[in-house]
């Protein structure tokens, strides 16, 4: 299943709260959400191409939002960063898989598959484990094959 909002629970309260917000809106705590188990399970969704920013503030967002989802507990993350619309590849992926080929995130990811490569039988999926497979086989439509789309499996 993919999820669009992060959530944790708050340390010092244990409700529910937004990972992205400094604060917890149900007892002011400022600090960081721990993990929630439920989100190991979860695909969560960045979509770097949202509001078009420029490169270096998607690449900044992705930073800030992978930190996050680590430390929510999340293992399996959906990148959206288009394709570019002239067909030859847009600067935000360029940029996103340039930093994944140079390790930029290796204390993060431990592994990346492109989205082209995630066609049914294909070679990407087989190093995965089936729990792994299982879960971006239930990925919704277009999102197998899709060169506008790279899923990162957290370290």
């Amino acid at each position: 299943m993919e999820v669009r909002k992060l959530m944790g629970l708050c340390p010092e309260c244990g409700n529910l709260r937004d990972a992205l917000e400094d604060r917890c809106p149900f007892c002011d705590c400022l600090g960081g959400p721990l993990p929630h188990p439920e989100l190991s399970d979860q695909i969560f969704v960045i979509d770097l191409e949202a509001d078009m920013p420029t490169v270096a503030d998607a690449l900044e967002r992705l930073d800030r939002l992978l930190r996050l989802a680590q430390d929510a507990g999340v293992k399996m993350v959906k990148v959206i960063h288009g394709y570019g619309s002239s067909g030859k590849g847009g600067l935000i992926r360029a940029a996103f898989r340039e930093g994944l080929l140079h390790h930029r995130w290796a204390n993060r990811v431990r592994e990346y598959l492109p989205g082209e490569s995630l066609k049914a039988g294909s070679e990407a999926l087989h190093g995965l484990s089936r729990h792994h497979q299982q879960r971006i086989k239930d990925l919704r439509g277009g999102s197998q094959g899709n060169p506008g789309m790279t899923i990162l499996v957290l370290a």
